[in-house]
């Protein structure tokens, strides 16, 4: 259980699974790539949370999900399915398979 006040860090996403989603996704300098690198982590964050697994290993605890290290290594069937959303450039579908994960995690 949660204590009160506790922070909630979300993990970084490591060096080498930044530069495989940025490249892999044909993103450029000039391209938002900084808001992909986000909504990946929040999406990734998404996909850990609606897993027992997860849930097992932390204690229900959610201040404890940087405990996990790099959520892209954790998930990585997850992860791929970021990447080929990002490649459409449309940061909106990296957002929308997050809501997906929550949703049918919810309805389970």
């Amino acid at each position: 259980m949660t204590e009160p006040n506790k922070q909630i860090t979300m993990p970084n996403m490591c060096d080498r699974h930044q530069q495989l989603l940025v490249h892999q996704a044909r993103f450029k300098e000039t391209d938002t790539w900084r808001a992909l690198i986000i909504v990946t982590q929040i999406a990734l964050m998404q996909a850990a949370t609606c897993d027992s697994k997860t849930h097992d290993r932390i204690g229900d605890d959610i201040t404890k999900i940087s405990e996990l290290g790099c959520l892209a290594c954790y998930k990585p069937d997850a992860f791929g399915e970021i990447v080929e959303q990002a490649k459409t450039h449309d940061l909106e579908k990296i957002m929308a398979l997050g809501e997906r994960w929550l949703s049918e995690a919810a309805a389970t």
